[in-house]
């Protein structure tokens, strides 16, 4: 199985690697990608299409794709959740909320302070879902139905804002349907640094971050106390998935589509899970299905993800969710729960 899923899951990246060369080449022939990368030739129209908004949209899928899959694996293995990323637990709900408030407002501050507004505003979601739920000892069920409240109140806060401010917060509309279009590399420029410290800090919490999947008897057997290492890993997804948000606005289901898509391939331990799901790009690749090298990307690569992920969605929510961690989960754990 494990053999199987690798190989699919290669075919898969040259189809893709494939097909964004089909589309470069539409553009731009292919002697001249090099120089239309580094130095393009600014009386060249295509040339400057291809520089400016072709390939800072193809690598920001990229980095948007695998930062969900990323941020989806992180709320799962914390959380004992299969159900749970960005969209279910409201956190991308939010940081738009957040976004439109200070777009709204006109704080001062410019980008950074939008920036800010977004990551309070995941953040502040998050706590509640998470607030509401601690009772219950992160009941999976009442997690999801609970990040769903919150999400819809968010939701219903922004449309009555919009309502009423219909000429300022017009751009809200697509945003919230996720926006990949780029007309230079400064969203490139943003994300890949930030994304790159959230990687390198999770890997320096490898360890405690996978005995999370450990019961919770278990990690008290063993006298280990991992507090810290889940309120730090839920900071840093809530906050990473406020940064995607503020970039590419509301993507939804790609990081519940990426670790479902890397436990199929035979991951069972989080770094595997980890760079699977990083790899798992679907918003990526259906991007590259369009054909057309300046068609929309929401037309097949955000709308088509978010379908897969919706069907998933439903197909997971008869399973039952002890024995989804144990097919999951790493072979300790499985070995006390099987």
């Amino acid at each position: 199985m494990r053999t199987f899923g690798l190989l699919w899951l290669s075919a898969l990246t040259f189809v893709a690697i494939g097909l964004t060369g089909v589309n470069f080449s539409q553009l731009v022939p292919t002697p001249l990608w090099w120089h239309s990368v580094w130095s393009p030739d600014g009386q060249d129209a295509n040339q400057m299409l291809f520089h400016f908004r072709l390939l800072p949209r193809t690598v920001l899928s990229l980095l948007v794709g695998s930062s969900l899959g990323l941020v989806g694996v992180l709320f799962q293995q914390i959380l004992r959740n299969p159900l749970a990323e960005p969209a279910t637990l409201s956190v991308s709900a939010g940081a738009q909320l957040g976004l439109a408030l200070a777009t709204l407002w006109a704080l001062p501050g410019g980008e950074t302070t939008r920036q800010l507004a977004t990551i309070v505003g995941a953040v502040a979601a998050g706590a509640i879902v998470f607030g509401v739920v601690s009772g219950r000892r992160m009941s999976p069920i009442t997690l999801i139905l609970a990040g769903l409240v919150v999400g819809l109140y968010c939701g219903a806060v922004k449309s009555l804002l919009t309502l009423f401010n219909h000429e300022r917060l017009q751009s809200l509309f697509l945003w919230g349907s996720g926006m990949l279009n780029q007309y230079d590399w400064g969203a490139v420029s943003f994300l890949w640094p930030r994304m790159l410290i959230g990687l390198v800090i999770m890997l320096l919490m490898i360890r405690p971050l996978a005995m999370l999947a450990l019961d919770d008897a278990v990690i008290r057997s063993l006298w280990v106390n991992l507090t810290v290492a889940r309120i730090a890993g839920l900071g840093i997804a809530m906050v990473l998935s406020a940064m995607l948000v503020s970039v590419a606005g509301v993507i939804g289901f790609i990081g519940l589509f990426a670790p479902l898509l890397a436990r199929m391939l035979g991951a069972r331990r989080l770094g595997p899970q980890l760079a699977l799901a990083m790899l798992a790009v679907a918003g990526a690749l259906m991007q590259k299905l369009t054909g057309n090298p300046m068609a929309s990307p929401e037309v097949l690569g955000v709308t088509s993800g978010a379908a897969f992920g919706v069907v998933l969605l439903l197909l997971l929510v008869p399973w039952d969710v002890p024995s989804w961690r144990c097919w999951s989960a790493v072979p300790v754990r499985a070995a006390h729960c099987c």
